[in-house]
């Protein structure tokens, strides 16, 4: 027969909500798992080590950090921009640090619900059972593609999650579409060994006029804005794919042919193992949730990190590290209201 472990909650996902969540359950005392298919922070690992964050990460100004009470700055980190491979790092001291109680290499196969507890079977055989779900897989396992003809199987097409550095790219066409940070990166980290096209649908935005940390931040613009002006990379904006046929991308009244497409083009929510559930979402795949994380259409399913879709700053770490404290708040308060119910039913028994 199938172990089955019981919990008060199970958190599903070791990347910085995972983390976060479970430095709350410790502080609240719960009965908790984390379940990582991988390794501590595995959806940054597989980044590209090298990419330098958006937030800012030293005393004055710390956006990065998941928690004041161990702070990334204090590590040997880059100042004020750590890399991706700095920050894993940062995720596996802050786990330690906290004795955080995490499954690695436990991924989560199938999610039900009997009525009164969520049932989580995972790869390993062992069942754990909570009444508590606290769902924390983030966006990374699910880059975004428009729906272009011709992208399907593509050899010649990939997304820029794939993206690990210039090498197999040199003296290559490479087409880069897409309008946010990551296309700009990628396509400034290729200039001098490829002959770079950035395409857009939209303006580029720029984080100096508009503030906003997901438009392209001040340590690239100025770069970017000097090699377009250039011509060092061949920009045109207000461009619509209409197809692509192998490495030939059609637009409305052009063409070209490129030895690589990389679409730049984000993520949409990673909520595959609740497929089970018959969830509300939107057009990015974000399901319904109340102030608190709560699903609208599951009591006591939570949604931590990206997940928890309330505002644009709800997708960036330092935006829902803020969030994160008030769903497992929620999550205590329930659980307390759930003992205080069965106590007073202890109290109604006759005595024997």
């Amino acid at each position: 027969m199938t172990e089955v472990v019981a919990k008060e909650v199970i958190i599903v996902g070791g990347g910085p909500a995972g983390l976060k969540a479970g430095e709350m359950a410790e502080e609240y005392g719960m009965d908790y798992v984390i379940l990582e298919q991988g390794s501590v922070g595995q959806g940054w690992k597989d980044m590209r080590p090298d990419l330098r964050f958006l937030s800012p990460c030293h005393p004055q100004r710390d956006w990065t950090s998941l928690s004041d009470r161990f702070p990334i700055w204090k590590l040997d980190v880059d100042r004020p921009y750590c890399t991706a491979k700095q920050f894993t790092r940062y995720m596996e001291r802050f786990a330690d640090y906290f004795k955080l109680n995490i499954l690695e290499q436990t991924q989560a196969n199938d999610i039900t619900h009997d009525g009164d507890a969520f049932i989580v079977q995972t790869t390993q055989g062992l069942q754990y059972k909570a009444p508590f779900l606290v769902v924390g897989t983030g966006i990374f396992g699910n880059p975004f593609f428009p729906q272009i003809p011709g992208i399907k199987n593509n050899p010649y097409v990939m997304h820029s999650h794939q993206y690990m550095g210039y090498e197999p790219f040199k003296q290559k066409k490479v087409l880069v579409v897409g309008a946010g940070n990551s296309a700009a990166e990628v396509a400034i980290d290729l200039c001098g060994w490829s002959l770079v096209y950035l395409i857009t649908r939209k303006d580029l935005q720029y984080f100096s006029d508009t503030k906003k940390l997901y438009h392209i931040r001040g340590i690239s613009e100025s770069y970017l804005k000097e090699l377009i002006s250039m011509e060092i990379i061949r920009y045109r904006a207000h461009q619509d794919i209409q197809k692509i046929d192998q490495n030939m991308v059609y637009f409305k009244d052009w063409k070209m042919e490129a030895d690589k497409i990389i679409f730049a083009t984000g993520y949409h929510a990673n909520i595959d193992i609740l497929r089970s559930f018959k969830l509300r979402v939107n057009k990015n795949n974000y399901p319904e949730v109340s102030m608190s994380g709560e699903s609208i259409q599951y009591p006591n399913l939570f949604f931590i990190g990206p997940l928890s879709y309330q505002t644009s700053a709800s997708l960036v770490m330092h935006g829902f590290v803020k969030y994160i404290p008030h769903t497992m708040q929620r999550i205590s308060e329930k659980l307390r209201e759930g003992q205080s119910y069965f106590e007073e039913l202890d109290k109604q028994k006759p005595s024997t």
